[in-house]
């Protein structure tokens, strides 16, 4: 599979709200962002998981909202 198809799939993924999707999704972004650090792609793939995250951060947030906890959950 390309990497272009690969970044399709992901691209689908933009409008999850699951937690877990988004933890994993992240690490293996990470990973490919490692490999593509140095590269001239690297500027492209940074304005694509710009893209990629905005939906969910405008969803979740980046304060917390009233009748949020603040405690860990264990």
């Amino acid at each position: 599979m390309s990497g272009a198809s690969v970044l399709k799939v992901v691209e689908a993924f933009s409008s999850e709200i699951n937690y877990t999707v988004w933890n994993d999704l992240s690490s293996n972004l990470t990973a490919l962002s490692l490999l593509l650090q140095y590269t001239s792609f690297h500027d492209g793939f940074k304005a694509f998981l710009r893209q990629l995250y905005s939906p969910v951060l405008a969803s979740v947030g980046w304060d917390a909202k009233d009748g949020e906890g603040t405690h860990a959950a264990f």
